[in-house]
């Protein structure tokens, strides 16, 4: 069983929320126990969506992140890459800009936080900002002598909510958390805060959708409640 005292999670979010759909009952776990946790969004933008504004600017998703992050206890997170020039554009971000960003430029960078678990989105994923994240992630945890750089032993990709929308064949979940109700309540509570992203009734962001994703795999773990995980390397 891991300690979760003893942990430092960095997560890789390439936009805000994904963090809370991804691993928000993970990032309540490790704060309660004690642990850190420090979150990198990759992109911050005015995004025009089908909510019933029609829009969600950058403005207001900057207010949401730093009431989600107070919320969430979380110990330090970064913007990346500001503006239209980059909000889902990140696929037309140089790989090694991202990876520099991951491992040493960002003040939540790897060689800065030195974290034990790191998660980001999966390559599977539709989303082409979700996928870059995942590429530029996991080339910055690529195998070194741990005397050179910071060595991540938990490499994790997260679930994207309930979306099964992929342009290839989904990874099958190998690595669960559980989630007890305090955990549960905290993810949607936190997702609430995201007043621009959620979403009512049956759509993938909708607080009844993420209580039934985590009561699922919850079931399929023999647990209240889990959140689930595809498993890039456990290192013992």
């Amino acid at each position: 069983m891991i300690d979760f005292k003893n942990q430092r999670l960095l997560v890789i979010a390439p936009h805000s929320d994904d963090e809370v759909l991804g691993c928000g009952g993970l990032i309540h776990r490790i704060k309660a126990a004690g642990g850190k946790v420090y979150v990198l969004f990759l992109t911050l933008g005015t995004t025009r969506d089908y909510s019933p504004s029609g829009i969600s600017t950058s403005q207001m998703r900057m207010q949401e992140i730093i009431k989600v992050m107070a919320y969430l206890k979380v110990d330090g997170f970064d913007i990346a890459f500001k503006g239209a020039k980059y909000h889902l554009k990140l696929d037309g971000i140089p790989n090694l800009e991202l990876i520099n960003i991951i491992e040493k430029k960002s003040k939540v960078a790897i060689d800065r936080v030195r974290p034990n678990i790191i998660t980001t989105s999966q390559l599977s994923d539709y989303n082409q900002d979700h996928r870059s994240a995942n590429l530029a992630t996991l080339a910055s945890t690529r195998p070194s002598p741990h005397d050179l750089k910071p060595f991540v032993p938990l490499v994790l990709s997260y679930e994207f909510s309930a979306n099964a929308w992929a342009v290839s064949g989904l990874n099958t979940p190998n690595f669960f958390v559980s989630l007890d109700k305090d955990d549960l309540t905290a993810k949607i509570k936190a997702m609430q805060l995201y007043k621009s992203q959620s979403r009512a009734g049956f759509h993938t962001r909708s607080h009844e959708t993420i209580e039934s994703l985590a009561r699922l795999r919850g079931a399929q773990t023999g647990s209240f409640a889990a959140e689930a995980y595809f498993c890039h390397r456990f290192y013992l």
